[in-house]
């Protein structure tokens, strides 16, 4: 024993001494297998129990170099580690396997990665070929629906048949036939469910130009009110086109124009214009400080210049057709805060609007009547039959010529926003219209007649605090209005339908509150009261009262926009 240790440390000696001896090659040369292999030649170590310490350390560096495997039967390929640790389940896969589960992997993410893109592409709007098609892009829907009652309650004052219905006569009711066809409601307090629904399409036909249209409910003949009002027995509702128009855009030029059946192009109040009105014909605005230079981000004051040209009755028999022209110049001013001031002054020129009387037993002259009728303006029979038996007859025309001048101010003040402080004013006179004329056309020039005196100019004023618009849900807004409007200073076809009944010749106030139930979805609250300013004065002697038609309305909307 002690002659195998003896070895064993000289071995180990000689090891170190061939290390370290720089300066002896030949014992530098010896390895340590070399020693090994004498040491197992010598039977100082085993060679069985070598090859088992080799196969031990062996192991504990796989151990060492990687976590345990766990094996586990085909049945149970799928069931959780047992426990947690770096138990790894290394099964063997083969490769036809592997190629096979990348393929559906593959293919299954990019399903999924399409579908989010398209989802994301429509929501987003991107202009990716294939996303959605060209047209989509290029059109645009868009609407509104009110539901509305309305009750109309007439002053104690009134009296039953001061009022004929000059619509009824022109249609050709005689004005000995019964009342209630002759002569309108003025005592019987009128309640009424109404709807109203319009639904547009706007086309961007390329950069600079828009085609569009729209669909509303509402009489065809009526061209200042678009309400259905309900209790049709069960009838289907009319609908027309009120909007049908192509539109030009040049930015770079500051030029908009307009042609068909276009909206309102002037800066107006119901005071002149019904908020419904649309307009045949064509317009153009131009507004010559615009243009797309870099600074144009922000441009405080932004003057305009526009006209139309508006053909109100076509006549196939006579070259005096019925015409408006309008003109407006005027300016807006913002303020950094966004506050914004408007002002604009108008002129409006109605052609050919007067009545011409017939010749007796001649009808001539019958398509210069009234088409449409609102209560107001000074009319004239233009009816001259020579039958006795048809003396009832009327056909009613406008005594007076109508050239407004109006001017419109209007100050948004946004200091408190989102509280927005609105003061709108609107003053109109008609400038056109002659004492002399209309009192020559209604027989009113021998002596001892009563003159008919000029009643030719209105005015309005708005103060409104709240929300500019009503979108979301909790926005309000509140207005107080007055209006002045003379029975000759507007056209009474075209003015407010709504405020005493419709047309001209009445004062009062309104009281209006708005508020947003939820987003795009509000209620609006309006009371009217009014009062006739000179009474009834139909000019035919044999259907003038004395009263002064007093009216109060009560309005509940509904509304929803998308």
């Amino acid at each position: 024993m002690k002659l195998k240790w003896g070895m064993v440390m000289a071995a180990a000696l000689l090891a170190v001494q061939c290390a370290h001896a720089d300066d002896n090659a030949a014992l530098s040369d010896v390895t340590a297998q070399d020693l090994l292999k004498l040491l197992i030649d010598e039977g100082v170590i085993d060679k069985e129990k070598l090859k088992t310490l080799t196969e031990k350390i062996k192991s504990r560096q796989k151990a060492a170099n990687a976590g345990p495997v766990e094996t586990v039967s085909a049945e149970n390929k799928d069931r959780k580690p047992a426990a947690e640790g770096n138990v790894v389940r290394v099964p063997y896969v083969p490769q036809y396997i592997k190629d096979e589960i990348r393929d559906q992997v593959r293919m299954g993410l990019k399903e999924d990665v399409s579908r989010d893109v398209l989802a994301q592409a429509k929501t987003e709007r991107w202009g990716l070929p294939g996303v959605v098609p060209d047209w989509v892009e290029r059109i645009k829907f868009y609407g509104d629906v009110r539901l509305r009652e309305e009750s109309t309650l007439y002053a104690n004052g009134n009296v039953q048949g001061d009022y004929i219905d000059v619509a009824a006569l022109n249609r050709g009711i005689l004005l000995s036939g019964a009342p209630e066809d002759v002569f309108l409601n003025t005592t019987e307090d009128r309640h009424r469910l109404r709807a109203r629904m319009r639904l547009g399409v706007k086309a961007k036909v390329n950069d600079q130009i828009e085609a569009g249209a729209r669909l509303v409910t509402g009489s065809q003949n009526d061209p200042v009110s678009t309400n259905q009002t309900l209790g049709t027995n069960e009838q289907k509702w009319q609908t027309t086109f009120d909007l049908a128009y192509l539109k030009y855009s040049s930015r770079d030029k500051g030029i908009q124009a307009a042609g068909g059946r276009i909206e309102n192009p002037f800066y107006n109040t119901d005071l002149v214009w019904d908020n419904d009105l649309t307009f045949e014909g064509v317009a153009g605005t131009w507004w010559p400080l615009r243009s797309e230079d870099i600074d144009e981000d922000f441009r405080a004051f932004d003057p305009f210049v526009r006209a139309g040209a508006f053909p109100l009755q076509e006549i196939d028999r006579s070259s005096q057709d019925k015409w408006l022209f309008g003109a407006q110049t005027g300016f807006q001013y913002d303020w950094t805060n966004q506050s914004k001031l408007t002002v604009a002054l108008a002129y409006y020129s109605y052609d050919n609007i007067v009545g011409r009387k017939n010749n007796p037993g001649e009808t001539t002259f019958n398509y210069t009547a009234l088409q449409t009728w609102q209560r107001g303006n000074t009319l004239y029979d233009i009816h001259t039959d020579l039958d006795t038996t048809d003396s009832g007859k009327r056909l009613y025309a406008h005594a007076a010529d109508y050239k407004l001048a109006d001017f419109f101010i209007e100050y948004d003040i946004a200091n408190f926003a989102p509280i927005h402080v609105m003061l709108t004013g609107d003053y109109v006179k008609n400038i056109g219209y002659d004492k002399n004329a209309v009192n020559r056309r209604l027989g009113l020039v021998l002596p001892g007649t009563v003159e008919y005196k000029a009643r030719d100019k209105g005015y309005q004023f708005k103060a409104a605090v709240g929300w500019p618009t009503i979108s979301k849900a909790r926005d309000w807004q509140m207005a107080f209005i007055y209006r002045y409007l003379e029975r000759d200073a507007v056209l009474a076809e075209f003015t407010d339908s709504d405020f005493h009944g419709g047309g001209t010749d009445a004062k009062g106030y309104t009281l209006k509150f708005d508020y947003g139930i939820a987003d795009n979805t509000w209620v609006t609250l309006r009371w009217m009261s009014s009062d006739e300013i000179d009474g009834s004065t139909y000019p035919d002697t044999s259907a003038l009262g004395t009263g002064k038609l007093g009216i109060d309305t009560l309005q509940v909307d509904i509304n929803a926009k998308f």
